[in-house]
């Protein structure tokens, strides 16, 4: 991460440094950059979990589910949680979590997220089983169920294990229904299938008797306009033979059937529950009570609460120890305690409530998932645990400002829009003192003047946006046509808007926004007055313009409107340049400010959701869009490139899998052709335009990525399901090649003074580059990455620093010091390079030469060099005949107002300082080495008459001796609070001088240079008596021993 754009960024235009492998792509690109290290930044706010299990017998260990986030395991409670599924899954959706009640070791995951939104909904890829509790991970085959819902274990026995799957979302398919094995998932067989468009959306098995079951079948299917949500494929089945045969159970129920929940009680095998979505028009729908297992059912309650917007929801269970407390999951959770008939909120949660796990052996302790995360509560739901302690959000889309730190925006799934700092100043990690809520909604775009975001827009479905002062806090809603939307066909609407409606700040012109519904929207006046400079801009096909759901609930959020404008991007190059693309397949350009529009749509384009327009940063005419068919049942990329403002286009997906449908592309701003693609499977890279891409996952966790935005020599990103990611290397991807072999140093990006730390500071392949509280820092030094076409452990390899004068400032080797003493109150070791073959990294942090400590004496303070100031430097990689130099530059930091000169005044002091600390230090240690010579001479003298005299005078050398160590440091003090107990000595006082002015601003009051004053006048008297004793009292001491035969003391 870097401020500005300095000169040594730019010498890549024209000496691409040639590293990386012998031929092109031999190894993977994940493997060569191993080194590079994404970052996660947070924020640590939960999103969407539609699935959650405890463990019997371990009331602190849970599991929990995420959509686009992994399976996560706490084991305290919900206090911390750490992501068990990285580096297993394939795929980042969970659908369902079981834990075996006969073996906690066991667990399987069902993939792919079982309540199917329009908008942030991702397919999985089939059954995952651990059996040494989440440490590992084995895919065991239904691949193709796209989306399971439930999976049953049988109490006793763990290798009989039943899969609920939904199915594929947007299209028919067969692998959905009912699975079983009966050998811990080595083999499946489908034992209840109705037709390609019904899966099941419900298993609850009888744990009295586990070969009887109930199962809720499901007809749906999703269009992008619309979902479907019922037909006569949904049924409720019972089987009392372990599933090789099913019986439908409808006596009671309504014949219109969508989704439904089915639950018997675990205390009562005669009692079960039927939650029943039905034509909402007749009130068909609600809960359903049978009394005699499931041969007959009555209705037992038509709130409307626990079935509204069925197909999201329909969730019930049974607390396991009391057939009348039930439980149903909706926007609200509920309980019931008479069976049904009176119903009580559960709150202290986010809310969009998907799961339940209730202890079987505690019913007050129980794990709940929603849209804000998994939390647990042991005291019947009065309180839970936090959800703030896992980065799990949904984002929808990017955007950054230009401040320092920059800042990171984007609006998450089911929560506020946040804006979050890139870094932490002061701090080891960006927390919840580095964000807050900005403008808008959960599917803001937000825009704002990048330089002066005081002023932001962010808006929300249905085209709700308002205007947030930064400032005030507060905010005033701009809607273009304030017209409640809610429960309107589209086609009856004035404006229709994406869920996701695209909203942008204008480069070109003075304070004016775009906001796009169908058409183009256009303000100069922060929504005071909006106009519309378009006609509208899709297909505009009224028949996909109805009712957002059916056949029995309608759905008008705003996420089934279609025909809208998805993405809008105006030209950075030319005023009036404005590309629109909509979620129906339709691009259009016009280069007068809305006045024409040209339809630029790429020939034989499929109707499609285009999804994010990139202006090539290098050309005018060039651009690129990414493109998705996912709801369409449609997993193929594809990403197409124009050099002709959209005349003719190029599909360049080559190297993207099936399955990694891309969502939106991005062109580096410094190397033409430098591409990258987020998809639902992750990032891929391209450095040819897009001919050949290859995956650029690094430690970047699969999760669908939905934009990316590089700005600041970083590459920023926004995930579904795992917050916000940044990649701070772009400077060293600028000078990829890959097709030779060099020894090489290659130019770190520019560096800034600055006061943070980060787990980055430091190089570890192994580093997952998140925390398990906090978000990441970048680090704070430069970062260098050398390449090493060998391993070469037994050459010695350096970095030299020089200034601007060409005077050292640090040397850095690949050989540990032999003679560094580790001892309490000591300096550290100092850092060692690696030499490993390949791509390596070391970060300077910006100081000088560590300084010389005294063994074994505890000193408060520290032994670091200060820091460099702003200016341009120098670095050679150095090995036998062997060498490579680069330059790079300190900047200053733009938020301290510190003048060259008050930078100059400190260096010279800690210059001097530390000079002066070096020589004091160097003194002690030499005659301490004299003294303990002197000593051990004196012991072993004889007692001979002729000897007492030298032995006298050697006594004395070793009391003037002891004297001048005495004044100069504290060997009494040998460990931390020792300092409280003993007095400092000479060069504690001077060392807390120096550590007193190595502050994150760096300015020199006058009391520390009459401090400096002061010491160096006592200096000077230890200085001159020190010398006394090398020069005149030694040697002097030195010839009386030769002429005794006594050999010499060492003074060296």
């Amino acid at each position: 991460m870097v401020l500005g754009h300095h000169l040594s960024t730019t010498i890549f235009y024209f000496f691409l440094l040639s590293f990386i492998i012998t031929t092109s792509f031999a190894q993977t690109i994940d493997s060569i950059f191993n080194s590079v290290k994404y970052r996660n930044i947070g924020p640590f706010r939960g999103g969407r979990s539609v699935a959650a299990s405890g463990v019997i017998g371990d009331p602190m260990t849970y599991y929990m589910g995420n959509t686009g986030g992994g399976l996560w395991k706490t084991e305290d409670g919900g206090q911390l949680w750490k992501n068990i599924s990285d580096g297993y899954f394939k795929t980042s959706s969970i659908g369902a979590v079981a834990v075996s009640e006969s073996d906690p070791n066991i667990i399987y995951v069902g993939m792919g997220e079982h309540a199917p939104r329009a908008v942030m909904t991702s397919y999985g890829d089939g059954v995952y089983k651990s059996t040494d509790a989440g440490k590992t991970w084995k895919n065991i085959g239904l691949k193709n169920t796209q989306h399971i819902s439930r999976v049953v274990i049988h109490p006793k026995n763990p290798n009989i294990i039943f899969v609920a799957a939904q199915g594929a979302l947007y299209g028919p398919n067969k692998e959905r229904g009912i699975f079983k094995s009966v050998d811990g998932g080595v083999t499946w067989n489908k034992i209840l299938y109705v037709n390609n468009l019904t899966g099941c959306s419900e298993l609850s098995m009888d744990y009295n008797n586990p070969l009887v079951m109930y199962a809720a079948m499901w007809e749906h299917q999703r269009l992008p306009w619309k979902v479907i949500s019922g037909g006569s494929g949904s049924g409720l089945y019972k089987t009392t033979d372990g599933g090789s045969t099913w019986n439908q159970i409808h006596n009671g129920l309504p014949k219109e059937k969508g989704k439904m929940a089915v639950a018997v009680s675990r205390s009562n095998s005669e009692k079960v529950y039927a939650l029943v979505e039905s034509d909402s028009n007749k009130e068909l729908g609600g809960l359903f009570v049978s009394n005699n297992a499931g041969k007959n059912w009555f209705k037992i309650s038509s709130d409307h609460s626990l079935i509204q917007r069925a197909w999201y929801y329909i969730e019930l269970f049974i607390d396991p120890t009391d057939e009348e407390k039930v439980y149903v999951l909706n926007a609200s959770a509920q309980r019931s305690i008479d069976g049904g008939k009176n119903w009580s909120r559960i709150t202290g949660t986010h809310g969009d409530y998907h799961d339940l796990w209730i202890n079987p052996t505690n019913n007050k302790n129980m794990i709940i998932a929603n849209d804000g995360g998994a939390a647990v509560s042991y005291n019947y739901g009065k309180s839970w645990s936090p959800q703030n302690r896992m980065a799990t959000a949904q984002f929808y889309r990017i955007n950054t400002d230009n401040l320092f730190p920059y800042n990171i925006y984007g609006g998450q799934q089911d929560n506020s829009s946040v804006k979050i700092s890139s870094l932490a100043l002061g701090s080891g990690g960006i927390n919840e003192q580095n964000w807050s809520a900005s403008a808008g909604g959960e599917s803001a775009f937000l825009a704002f003047n990048p330089d002066n975001p005081r002023y932001v827009l962010g808006g929300s479905y249905l085209g709700t946006i308002e205007i947030l002062d930064t400032k005030a806090k507060a905010s005033t809603q701009i809607m273009a046509a304030p017209i409640q939307y809610l429960g309107r066909d589209s086609k009856d609407m004035k404006y229709r808007y994406n869920w996701n409606a695209p909203i942008i700040w204008s480069q070109h012109e003075k304070n004016t926004f775009y906001h796009g519904a169908q058409l183009l929207l256009k303000t100069s006046d922060n929504g005071i007055n909006w106009s519309e400079v378009s006609p509208d801009l899709s297909n505009n096909e009224k028949e996909k313009q109805g009712k957002g759901g059916g056949p029995y609930t309608n759905e008008a959020v705003g996420a089934e409107n279609y025909g809208t404008l998805s993405y809008v991007t105006e030209s950075p190059h030319e005023q009036g340049v404005i590309w629109t693309a909509t979620d129906d397949g339709v691009l259009q350009l016009t280069k007068n400010g809305g006045k024409t529009w040209e339809l630029v749509t790429p020939k034989n384009l499929p109707e499609t959701l285009i999804n994010s327009i990139e202006v090539s940063p290098h050309d005018k005419a060039t651009a690129y869009i990414a493109t998705t068919r996912y709801k369409f049942n449609d997993y193929r990329p594809a990403i197409y490139k124009t050099t002709n403002y959209g005349k003719s286009w190029v599909k360049i997906s080559s190297g993207i899998p099936y399955g990694a449908y891309t969502r939106v592309i991005r062109e580096d701003t410094q190397r033409k052709n430098l591409l990258f693609a987020g998809t639902e499977l992750g990032m891929y890279i391209s450095w040819n335009g897009g001919k050949i891409w290859k995956p650029f996952q690094l430690n970047l966790p699969i999760t669908p990525i939905s934009d990316l935005k590089i700005s600041h020599n970083d590459l920023t990103i926004a995930t579904m399901g795992r917050s916000f990611w940044v990649l701070d290397d772009l400077g060293l991807l600028r000078q990829f090649e890959g097709n030779k072999t060099t020894f090489k140093l290659l130019t770190p990006e520019d560096a800034i003074i600055g006061n943070w730390s980060s787990q980055l500071n430091y190089s570890s392949d192994s580093f997952s580059g998140a925390d398990d509280s906090e978000g990441v820092n970048p680090a704070n030094g430069v970062v260098f990455y050398y390449y090493l076409p060998r391993n070469s452990k037994n050459k010695e390899l350096s970095l030299e620093i020089k200034d601007e004068d060409g005077d050292v400032v640090r040397t850095i080797s690949s050989i540990s010091d032999p003679n560094y003493q580790r001892y309490p109150g000591g300096p550290s070791p100092e850092p060692i390079l690696s030499t490993k073959a390949g791509l390596n990294r070391f970060v300077w942090d910006m100081r000088y030469q560590s300084l010389p400590g005294i063994p074994t004496a505890y000193i408060e303070g520290s032994y670091r060099g200060h820091k460099a100031m702003p200016n341009l430097y120098s670095a050679s990689l150095k090995q036998e005949d062997k060498l490579s130099e680069v330059s790079f530059t300190i900047l200053p930091n733009p938020l301290y107002n510190i003048t060259k000169e008050e930078y100059l005044e400190t260096h010279k002091f800690k210059t001097i300082t530390e000079a002066n600390l070096t020589d004091m230090h160097t003194r002690v240690n030499k005659l301490k080495k004299v003294q303990n010579q002197l000593i051990e001479i004196m012991k072993e003298l004889p007692e001979e008459q002729k000897y007492m005299s030298l032995k006298s005078e050697g006594e004395a050398i070793i009391q003037q001796l002891k004297s001048w160590d005495e004044d100069m440091v504290q060997r009494k003090s040998k460990a931390y609070d020792d300092v409280e107990n003993f007095p400092n000595k000479f060069t504690a006082e001077y060392i807390f001088l120096m550590n007193q002015n190595d502050s994150s601003i760096p300015i020199l009051n006058s009391a520390s240079k009459n401090r400096l004053e002061e010491l160096n006048k006592e200096w000077m008297e230890l200085k001159n008596r020190s010398e006394e004793l090398i020069q005149k009292v030694i040697p002097t001491y030195n010839k009386l021993l030769w002429n005794n035969e006594i050999g010499a003391l060492n003074v060296k």
